[in-house]
């Protein structure tokens, strides 16, 4: 029997620290984009998210649920790169936090060409 010492909670911006740096890692992926959130956030609110591009929800039931706002690279077949961040996000929050994972919803919002300065 396992003996409960109490609750562990996990800030958002931890998850969002994990998210990020995992989907950077990933071929295919350029950066993220923000949101509309993002936007109405900073204009109405006058502050910054703190990670652009990723949205988390909490429930405590069916667990966390993981909006990725990407730009991917030109020439990266989509459905492949979406599949690998989703399955690498579930992967290493599983591992690293333990948490339930509910879903991972990819929105692609751009593609990056690459500029003729970054060609030279």
């Amino acid at each position: 029997m396992t003996e409960s010492l109490g609750k562990i909670k996990i800030s958002p911006d931890v998850i969002c620290s994990y998210v990020s740096d995992t989907v950077l890692g990933i071929p295919g992926v350029f950066g993220f984009s923000g949101n509309l959130g993002d936007v109405i956030t900073k204009n109405i609110l006058g502050k910054e998210n703190a990670i652009r591009g990723i949205k988390v929800d909490f429930d405590e039931e069916a667990g966390w649920t993981i909006n990725l706002f990407l730009i991917v690279e030109r020439g990266s077949k989509i459905p492949d790169v979406s599949w690998n961040v989703q399955k690498e996000v579930t992967t290493v929050l599983k591992e690293t936090t333990g948490v339930k994972i509910k879903e991972v919803n990819i929105h692609i919002q751009g593609v990056h060409f690459e500029d003729a300065e970054e060609a030279e």
